[in-house]
């Protein structure tokens, strides 16, 4: 083995300033919260950015440290961060020289009384570790990047998918890149342009769209000389932050080149700002539009405003009343976040009947519960393996499930707000999407990747949420201010980018 001895670490959160549920130790330990050896247990085998340090290092002595991640929501508590971050220094302090690190960041973290956490955390790790270390991090693509992240290491890898599907990848490029420089003593360069714009990341997807053009020009500019990395961050809108916001990076051989670069990508970047910017139908324009559709495949309803993966409760009701009105045979609701409705179908027992008050408990201002008679079907403890590929192969664990059938709906009910990703979400209590006509999500993006090859038409709807794509409904107070689109946005007609989305 080599004498090289590399860390890795991984601290995630992204951050909801307009949520009701802030985030505690105990989100952390229910999402996965892991400490020295481990991390090998949860991440060895797996489509993460720590699966890919861990296959890329195998040639060296790994200096598992501390990896902590939570599904987003509210602003992370001081309480919380602090217990963390102290539990990485502690790691970092008893590790022995240390050659370089790795860590998986997510970017758009927000803390009480701390707007950078990020930049933070790479500071404290400065602190400990010596300015001679090299430092490579992996960035998600909703990232809100400052400045003072640079000042820190110029390597760092954005993720190129969305759905994120290139975690692994962007995992090995970070570790490969730390090597190198490790090995070779190879300095790089980072230029990095921040743009005053807040954009809607549901017309963020990399198969086609705005982003699709600036991540191909990313790939281009790759192939140039000396460009060693480049990566496109559309920004989280939710987060009420000065550093909010997209922006670009570019990591080169020469500080010439990188700026070059970095100027050039960001003028294109403003250039189409405009076409990030649609209008969703409500909910009773897409299950219309649902019903008149002839598929042999199932058709999608994507109720993006309660997406838990952009911080949503994952409990609001407005998409669930619609669907229980509609009363249609092979029709299926899910995930919905009810751990008290669990209970009384634990209580129940499979294959009876019970009254349920069913969701809008978290965030009832967005859809109030729903009363219904219920027929027991399965439960779970709500334990699976993704089977990907976002995430392939992660250990997901919901607190318990419960598949209810209330008419001709079948509903899922889960006992921790999750989105609805994976089709292992509902197969794992035994029920098969691709058997059914209509299907209710809550999700956005990224159930994309293994939902597509299973689903005919996507449709998304415009029900109330904290994650709303209409970023006017926010009051923010800190984020920068002239930013576009809310001060000059101009939208096409209502009815044009109702029938995109429709389609």
């Amino acid at each position: 083995m080599s004498s090289y001895r590399i860390g890795i670490a991984f601290f995630y959160h992204e951050s909801h300033s307009f949520s009701p549920l802030k985030t505690e130790i105990e989100h952390f330990v229910q999402e996965g919260y892991f400490v020295g050896t481990e991390i090998y247990k949860a991440y060895s085998g797996t489509k993460t950015e720590v699966g890919g340090f861990l296959d890329v290092l195998k040639q060296v002595e790994i200096v598992p440290l501390v990896c902590a991640a939570a599904v987003p929501s509210g602003i992370v508590s001081s309480e919380a961060y602090h217990i963390i971050e102290k539990q990485m220094l502690h790691s970092l302090t008893h590790a022995g020289p240390l050659d370089g690190l790795l860590i998986a960041l997510h970017g758009a973290m927000v803390v009480e009384h701390l707007f950078d956490p990020e930049a933070h955390l790479l500071s404290q790790i400065r602190s400990c570790i010596g300015s001679d270390v090299p430092i490579a991090t992996t960035l998600d693509m909703h990232a809100n990047i400052s400045e003072d992240m640079l000042t820190y290491t110029p390597l760092h890898f954005g993720f190129k998918t969305y759905p994120h599907v290139d975690m692994y990848e962007q995992g090995v490029n970070a570790a490969r890149a730390l090597l190198t420089q490790v090995k070779e003593s190879a300095i790089y360069y980072a230029s990095f342009k921040k743009m005053p714009m807040l954009l809607p990341s549901i017309n963020m997807r990399t198969a086609e769209g705005p982003m699709k053009k600036m991540i191909d020009l990313a790939k281009q500019a790759e192939q140039e000389a000396d460009v060693y990395n480049v990566s496109i961050f559309g920004g989280f809108p939710y987060s009420d932050i000065p550093i909010a916001g997209a922006s670009v990076l570019v990591t080169a051989l020469n500080p010439e080149t990188a700026e070059k670069t970095a100027k050039k990508l960001a003028s294109q970047f403003w250039s189409i700002k405009e076409e990030f910017i649609v209008d969703l139908p409500t909910v009773e324009e897409g299950l219309q539009t649902a019903l008149k559709r002839s598929s042999e495949q199932p058709i999608v309803l994507a109720d993006i405003a309660d997406n838990p993966l952009s911080c949503g409760s994952g409990d609001t009701t407005e998409l669930l009343e619609y669907m229980l009105k509609l009363n249609m045979p092979g029709t299926l609701f899910g995930g919905l976040y009810d751990p008290e409705s669990i209970k009384q179908c634990v209580q129940a027992g499979v294959g009876n009947y019970v009254s349920l008050s069913l969701g809008g408990k978290v965030s009832p201002e967005f859809g109030k519960p729903v009363e219904v008679e219920a027929k027991v079907i399965g439960l779970s403890e709500g334990e699976f393996y993704n089977s990907g590929p976002f995430n392939q192969h992660l250990k997901v664990n919901v607190k318990g499930a419960a598949h209810i059938r209330v008419g001709e709906l079948d509903i899922l009910l889960i006992g921790r707000p999750v989105s609805a990703n994976d089709p292992e979400l509902f197969r794992h209590i035994g029920i098969e999407p691709e058997t059914k006509k209509i299907i209710g999500l809550k999700a956005k993006n990224h159930f994309r990747a293994a939902f597509e090859p299973l689903v005919g038409s996507i449709i998304y709807v415009d029900a109330p949420g904290v994650a709303s794509n209409r970023l006017t409904t926010f009051k923010y107070q800190h984020i920068p201010k002239p930013i576009w689109p809310l001060q000059d946005v101009k939208y096409e007609s209502e009815k044009r980018r109702k029938e995109k989305w429709m389609h």
